[in-house]
Parts: structure tokens; C-alpha cells; sequence
């Protein structure tokens, strides 16, 4: 069993819904997209950058919807891959508590992503980010209970996702970044996009 299965497996047996909200791919298309749609993630199953159109599976339905090119994060070169939707109706833990919009994983890192787009100056920006790392760590939190910290050997991972607008890698950021890292012990990026590692199989 490798630590992609071994990881599965323990979710499972954690959480009841596991099987029912995540999505496994165990031979994904070398890119794949995932959008935050009226407050829910959806994996994008066909997509048309230049007439910012894709496809998603909204109750059990193919749905074409118009999308923001800043809601939507990248994974790259994924050899397997997990999806689950932590917020919203048909998230793993729904409305209510603050907590990240999905968490995905390969059969290297288990990664935390959190969109935050709306912001009008670089006061909204920095009150922005210091939510998006709040219901970041809400949700690690929340799954290191409940796996008793036990990933499997994965890495672990947090993403902010933000707009283009946002000055990236500025004293203020590196200050969060640094501080989340000291306090939970992983690394934060602000980016929407994750190259994944290429790695043999155990």
C-alpha cells in the first residue's frame, strides 16, 4: 500500500461522508482545475479559458458555467489525486464553523486551500489574508484531531489563494507566512497553483 492508498484509508475510517464527498482520480489528466462556484469547489471537467467557460457535475449533472479566472487553483502533474470539498452545502463539514474551501492530495503532499479575491485596498488585502490563514488553521486543526496527526508520511501544505492585484512576497506576507509556519508547522503559499513532485511508487 502506498501512502496515497494508506491516506485514503484512514480517511475512510475517520469520516463517514468520506466516500460519498471526495473524488479520487488514480490516473489524472496532467493538469487539472479546480473552481470555487457560489461558494463550493468543483473539480472542472472541460474548460475554455478564452470564453472563460467549463464544465462541472452539480448534482449529478454536467453544468457549464461562466467562470473568474482568480477562482480557479491549478495542480500540475498529479499522479493520483484526491479532492475534497470542505465548504458549502455538499462539503465534508458544510456551512457553520470557519474552515478552508477543499483540501486535495497526491501520494506526496495533503494540502489546505483557502480562496480570498475580494479586496479593494491594502488594508481589505491584509484583513483578507489573515482570514483566509484563520479558516486555514480551523481546518487543520480540525483534521489533526481527528487523524491524530497521522498523514500517512505526506507532506503537508496551506494555500491562500489571491488575486494578481495583491503584492505577493511584501514584508506583511512573509510575516504571516513565516509566523503560520512557526505555529502549525507547514508551509504557507499564496498562489493559485501546485506543480506536484513526480515520485516512484512505494
Amino acid at each position: 500500500m502506498n501512502k496515497f492508498e494508506a491516506i485514503q484509508e484512514k480517511l475512510i475510517q475517520v469520516f463517514d461522508k468520506f466516500e460519498t464527498i471526495a473524488q479520487i482520480e488514480t490516473n489524472p489528466n496532467s493538469k487539472i482545475y479546480i473552481v470555487d462556484y457560489q461558494g463550493q469547489c468543483y473539480i472542472i471537467v472541460d474548460i475554455q479559458l478564452s470564453y472563460s467557460q467549463c464544465s462541472i457535475i452539480q448534482n449529478n449533472h454536467k453544468k457549464t458555467i461562466e467562470f473568474n479566472q482568480e477562482k480557479i487553483f491549478n495542480i500540475i502533474n498529479a499522479q493520483q489525486f484526491g479532492f475534497i470539498p470542505i465548504d458549502g452545502k455538499k462539503g465534508l463539514l458544510g456551512f457553520g464553523d470557519s474552515h478552508c474551501d477543499f483540501i486535495f492530495f497526491d501520494n506526496q503532499d495533503f494540502c489546505f486551500v483557502e480562496f480570498k479575491v475580494n479586496a479593494t485596498s491594502e488594508r481589505k488585502v491584509d484583513k483578507n489574508r489573515v482570514k483566509a490563514i484563520e479558516q486555514l488553521e480551523n481546518t487543520i486543526n480540525f483534521f489533526d484531531e481527528k487523524l491524530e496527526k497521522d498523514y500517512q508520511k505526506l507532506n503537508l501544505e496551506a494555500y491562500v489563494c489571491t488575486p494578481d492585484s495583491y503584492p505577493k512576497d511584501n514584508p506583511s506576507w512573509k510575516k504571516l507566512a513565516q509566523d503560520f509556519l512557526e505555529k502549525n508547522r507547514l508551509y504557507l503559499f499564496e498562489t493559485r497553483e501546485k506543480i506536484c513532485q513526480q515520485v516512484s511508487e512505494e
